[in-house]
Formats: structure tokens, sequence, C-alpha cells
């Protein structure tokens, strides 16, 4: 059974690659226009910029190379997909694959959900993603190694994308969990200077400082007059407050979209909560599984409010809350005999209902406004196959 299961496991995640490799090449002719990509062309030539980091690296790199701009980015997206892919299945093949992490690495809201929805394809979350992934699967000698890691791993990922401020307390949360099960040393005042001066500098840089950019620069630093202007995809989206962006997405939540999201999270998160236990000797009356479920649920809630992508935001929530799912497995804190019972107590022919409702039958679109999507999986396929013979 583990072999076969392995057998899918390959099978899909090859699929899940090839196919993103697949639509990031027929996307690239759509350059610059796409909005996807005004993204990546935020760069640091008209001053600091939210995000701008990655942009500055591929304008340096296709200057000095000679490269296209558009080359150069198919060629961070391709190599990002990859890492992303490559460590996801390294992970998962030294896993025990059962209907636990079938239902896990099925849901249409992890691997599955840019293939389904594919103006979410090419994003710079893959990024913020992957950089958790890796920082949370590193084993760490020290607490002094584990800090200077975090402040690396978070600076790079802020510098991206400045979403990745709002995962602030899953970077914190490996922490404590690497030092309280693996390093085991003591957290001195100093470590939390540190921190909160760390996040400080960054919450300046990105509230304050940005406001400085000269968006002009930035457009002008392209030769793309024809394409691209100030009011340009993500471009547009640079000077708008704080205010200006919450209220824009306030006004766009409705009861609707409410019940919408919230059962396809509860559909993702029913696989946790049913066959997931933290050990008893681990547990204790704050320290259990389904409080830890309901901190990281509560701390996503501002994301709802400042980004319009909902469909964005519950996969990326998902892909961190898979990975702490990861790192608690890979600690040995889960209780496997509760797991092995509940599983023991599913009929095949129930667990085949339960596959298909969480996992085949519905998907988040893009927006908040956006209805389910239908059949996500069986969808993709269709639609690469019918791509595939017009080209």
């Amino acid at each position: 059974m583990k072999t076969y299961n392995n057998k899918i496991l390959s099978i899909y995640f090859l699929y899940l690659f090839l196919g993103c490799i697949f639509y990031l090449n027929l996307h690239i002719n759509e350059f610059p226009s796409k909005y996807v990509f005004t993204d990546w062309l935020i760069n640091y030539e008209g001053g600091y910029v939210r995000r701008g980091l990655l942009g500055q690296v591929i304008f340096e790199i296709s200057n000095f190379l000679n490269f296209q701009i558009k080359s150069t980015i198919l060629f961070f997206q391709i190599i990002i997909y990859s890492i992303y892919f490559l460590v996801f299945y390294l992970i998962f093949s030294e896993i025990k694959i059962n209907f636990f992490w079938l239902l896990i690495i099925f849901s249409p809201i992890l691997f599955l959900y840019p293939l389904s929805e594919l103006e979410a394809l090419g994003r710079k979350d893959i990024f913020v993603i992957s950089i958790f992934l890796i920082f949370s699967i590193i084993n760490y000698r020290s607490l002094n190694i584990l800090l200077l890691s975090f402040i690396s791993f978070f600076s790079l990922s802020s510098f991206i994308h400045e979403i990745t401020i709002f995962y602030i307390f899953h970077y914190l949360f490996v922490i404590y969990i690497k030092n309280k099960f693996l390093i085991n040393q003591k957290f001195n005042k100093k470590y939390y200077f540190f921190i909160l001066m760390f996040i400080g500098i960054l919450l300046y840089l990105n509230l304050y400082q940005h406001n400085f950019v000269i968006i002009e620069d930035i457009v002008n630093s392209y030769n793309y007059e024809d394409f691209i202007t100030t009011e340009s995809g993500s471009f547009s989206h640079i000077n708008p407050s704080i205010d200006a962006v919450f209220l824009k997405t306030f006004n766009s939540i409705n009861l609707v979209s409410i019940l919408r999201y919230g059962f396809l999270f509860l559909l993702s998160i029913f696989p946790l909560i049913f066959f997931i236990k933290i050990k008893e000797k681990h547990e204790d009356k704050y320290f259990n599984f389904n409080n830890i479920l309901l901190v990281i649920i509560l701390l996503s809630i501002p994301l709802y409010l400042f980004i319009f992508d909902w469909g964005r935001v519950i996969y990326i929530n998902y892909n961190f809350l898979v990975i702490i799912i990861i790192l608690f497995f890979s600690l040995n804190l889960f209780d496997e005999s509760y797991l092995k019972n509940k599983l023991k107590n599913l009929n095949n022919k129930l667990k085949i209902i339960i596959f298909i409702f969480v996992c085949l039958a519905f998907a988040p679109k893009i927006l908040v406004t956006d209805d389910l999507a239908s059949l996500p999986l069986y969808r993709s396929i269709i639609k690469i196959l019918e791509i595939s013979t017009v080209y």
C-alpha cells in the first residue's frame, strides 16, 4: 500500500510541476501587460519600495547579462516552483502516506490551487511559502543560529513581498517549537529585544520609507512605455494608504463571501481536526492542537481585511499551516496511535466520499467576490489537454 501511495504521490507531483511549467511558458507571452508581471517589475530604481527586492535582482541580472527581462522572470519562476515541489516531494517521500496525508496533499487549496486558478500562478507568494518551508525544515544546533536564520529568511521574504509581515507569528512559533523540543536553550531578554527591534525596522521601511518612492522612475527604468504606466497592475497599488486598501476590501465583503470561504476552509481543515492530536506528554491546557489551530486562524483574519484576493490568502495560509503540521510530525509530537485508530474506523466507502468532498469537489477562485469553482483537479487536466491540442 505504501508503494502504491508513493506512486500516486510521484505522478501527482510530476503533473503539478509540468502543469506549472507549461502555463508559465504560456503566460510569458503576455509580458509585460499581464498583472502578475507588473508585480515582478517593481524595483528600487525609484527608491525603497515594498516588494522591490526581487524586481531589482532581476533588473540587475538582465542588464548585466544582456538578457530579456521576461526571460529572467521566467527563469526565476521555474526555479522557485522547482524548489517548492521538490522540497515538498522529498518530505512526503519520507512519510508513510496514508488517507490522512492524501487528504492534505490533494487539497484544492494546497499544491493544485495555482493550476486550478491560473491568476494565482507565477505570483511572488510562492517565494513567501518556499522560504518559510526551508526555514522550518532546517535542523538548527543552537538558538543563536536559529535566530540569525530567522532574521535572514524573514528579511528576504519580507523584501520580496510585504505580506510576510502577517506571518510573523508562524515564524516565531517555529522558533518556539524548535527551541522547546530540539535545541532547549534559555530564551534571554536580549533575544526579545533583538526580535522587536528587527520587526520595528521592517515596519519602518514598509510603512514609512516606502512612501517616498518615485513610481515614475521605476516604470521609466524599463522600455515598456507602450505597455505599462504608473497605473498599470501592481504599480497602481504601490501608493494607496492602508486605510484605502482596508476600505476597498471591507466594502466588498458580505455574508455570502464569508460563508463561501468559511465552508471551503472548514472542509480543508477537517482532516487536521479529525485525525490529529498532540501526545499527552506534550499536551497541556494551552499547548494542544485545537488551541494552536484557533490562534493561527484568528491571526489570519487581518489578511482577509486587507487583501482583496481571498483565494491567494487561503492558499498561502493553508501552505503555512501544512508546513507547521509537517514540523510537528518530524518532531514526533503527534499521537500516531490516535491517527491510526481514526483511520481504522473509516471504511473504504466512507473514505471515498470524504476524499471526493474534501479534495475534488470545490476550490476557491481569486477574488473575495468570486464564486467557488467546482471539480478543480478534473478541470485543470481538461484545460491543459485542450490547450495542448491547440499548440
